[in-house]
């Protein structure tokens, strides 16, 4: 994973696995990667 300002690149694979582990919720997937960008940003 790199963090650069306002941007995290991730791969994508792991993106997937957490997709699964939230049995196909991926607006949960989505909103706690908003909020871990969020965290890191300040």
């Amino acid at each position: 994973m790199i963090i650069r300002d306002d941007t995290i690149l991730i791969d994508f694979r792991l993106v997937f696995k957490a997709i699964r582990e939230e049995k196909g919720n991926w607006e949960k997937v989505e909103k706690e990667l908003r909020a871990y960008l969020d965290s890191v940003k300040d």
